[in-house]
């Protein structure tokens, strides 16, 4: 795993593969959460405390926030359509 941070005592995060989602763990090596990066969400695979999933998601989300409305390119306008002529 590449890239381990380490959230609070009880919980720890990485990749498996650059590019790949955030997985979240137990210092016990239990699998409890994927976070996507590119949309900010967390999937949970493991029960845990609400106190506790607010509190990593709200470090996932300060540590590899998604990306921003405004950071995302803008559809190029194409030509203007062609008036057409009265009758």
């Amino acid at each position: 795993m590449e890239d381990r941070s380490v959230i609070n005592s009880q919980y720890y995060c990485g990749r498996s593969k650059p590019g790949g989602p955030i997985v979240v763990l137990t210092t016990s090596g239990y699998v409890v959460a994927e976070y996507y990066e590119h949309s900010g969400q967390a999937r949970w695979t493991r029960v845990v405390l609400t106190a506790q999933k607010a509190g990593i998601e709200q470090w996932l989300t300060q540590h590899f926030p998604p990306p921003s409305k405004a950071a995302e390119p803008k559809p190029q306008a194409g030509p203007a359509p062609r008036a057409q002529k009265a009758k």
